[in-house]
């Protein structure tokens, strides 16, 4: 009992943190924000930050890795019933849209990750995102990403980061800027298009695949 009981209250405190790295960071960038306003706004002592955190940083990729887990989660939950029917082409689409969703819901913490102070911050985030969209990305197309075909994802993450740099860039000198969701929208359809034809040439192992699809 005194287990179960400990395990809540780890939970509640994280999240707690969690939520607070999250508000923070919606209300001003990131190199502003310290230790000591995670945990105050926390509501948690210093001890119990450090307990869990090693710095700031630290909250943050922790913060970003706990909150893009469960959404992944829930939206593999939400498409259970789908995945199964879903081409190749659309799987790796809706897999790269669900990203560009995530950054519109945190539209101001991603435009707070940019500064002057350096790219720490936004790093940090990225790497987070990528270290769980390889099981996020495995559930949408329905195959396990094995270590012969590993630097596919990392392609399509690659490629995808790239789109973003941008939209941060532009999100950072101007937050209330519209997002040109087409010209993202296009650019994933192309990425997850390119993807598919190298997955089939993967697969073929003989190249067939590649030549086919790109006729």
């Amino acid at each position: 009992m005194e287990t179960e009981k400990t395990s809540k209250r780890t939970r509640r405190v994280l999240k707690a943190i969690e939520d607070a790295v999250f508000v923070l960071l919606g209300e001003k960038e990131f190199e502003y924000i310290t230790a000591q306003d995670i945990y105050q706004r926390a509501n948690v002592n210093k001890a119990t930050f450090y307990k869990y955190n090693k710095s700031k940083y630290d909250a943050l990729a922790k913060a970003f890795t706990s909150r893009i887990n469960e959404e992944y989660n829930a939206e593999i939950a939400k498409r259970a019933g789908e995945i199964e029917s879903m081409g190749l082409d659309e799987a790796n689409y809706q897999a790269l849209m669900f990203i560009v969703d995530f950054f519109e819901r945190y539209r101001a913490q991603f435009a707070h990750l940019v500064s002057d102070s350096g790219d720490l911050p936004k790093d940090i985030v990225f790497s987070a995102l990528f270290a769980n969209y390889r099981h996020y990305f495995s559930s949408m197309i329905g195959k396990d990403v094995t270590r012969e075909n590993e630097y596919i994802v990392h392609f399509v993450f690659g490629a995808f980061r790239s789109i973003y740099e941008c939209h941060m860039q532009k999100m950072a000198k101007d937050p209330n800027e519209p997002s040109r969701r087409q010209d993202i929208e296009k650019a994933c359809h192309i990425v997850a298009k390119t993807f598919s034809i190298l997955h089939r040439a993967l697969l073929d192992g003989d190249g067939e695949a590649l030549s086919s699809d790109a006729k």
